[in-house]
């Protein structure tokens, strides 16, 4: 048990100090000695956890969309989805809207950065099965247009949206950003 409060204990700085990182910085300007120094933790500590810094951003992708793509949601400080109908997902886009807008300075940093390609990619990979399900429900997209088709285009809209909502949406709710991708793919 001690060995495990160790290492949560230097996971959760390495991931703190590549975070604050990356807000100060331009992600191609940070190295591991940077992420190292910040942490405030061994080389040996730091190399038995990642190789790179790449590593440790898909990590703390991984940590953010654990949570907002969440199937079984709870009751929030800011919203509680827990009685809506699993069978609806509709709340599930509304829920990662808000998490995003929470996570909204870093997301940007790392979209602004070198490292929006990993967080893009990881998006990607975690936001397809929601939105199979929202296909196969037909939610969205009930035409005959392929389904590959359907699929990257949503994935992408989504991305898309998400971008803009966090660069631009002050005055936009989640439930609003959310409808406005419920209307753009009908």
């Amino acid at each position: 048990m001690r060995y495990k409060k160790e290492e949560d204990t230097a996971l959760t700085k390495i991931y703190n100090a590549t975070a604050k990182l990356i807000i100060e910085k331009e992600y191609n300007k940070i190295n591991n000695s940077d992420i190292i120094r910040e942490a405030g933790i061994s080389r040996s500590t730091f190399y038995i956890y990642f190789k790179n810094k790449d590593q440790i951003f898909i990590h703390i992708c991984d940590d953010i969309f654990n949570h907002i793509f969440e199937p079984h949601l709870k009751k929030e400080k800011h919203h509680d989805f827990s009685n809506e109908n699993p069978e609806e997902l509709r709340h599930l886009v509304i829920h990662s809207f808000y998490h995003f807008l929470e996570d909204k300075e870093l997301i940007l940093a790392i979209l602004n950065s070198g490292a929006s390609s990993i967080f893009l990619s990881q998006l990607r990979k975690r936001i397809k099965p929601l939105i199979d399900s929202l296909i196969n429900k037909r939610i969205i997209g009930n035409n005959d247009i392929p389904f590959e088709i359907r699929r990257h285009q949503y994935i992408n809209g989504y991305t898309s949206l998400l971008q803009y909502y966090l660069r631009h949406g002050e005055d936009i709710s989640p439930e609003e950003i959310s409808s406005y991708y419920f209307n753009i793919y009908k």
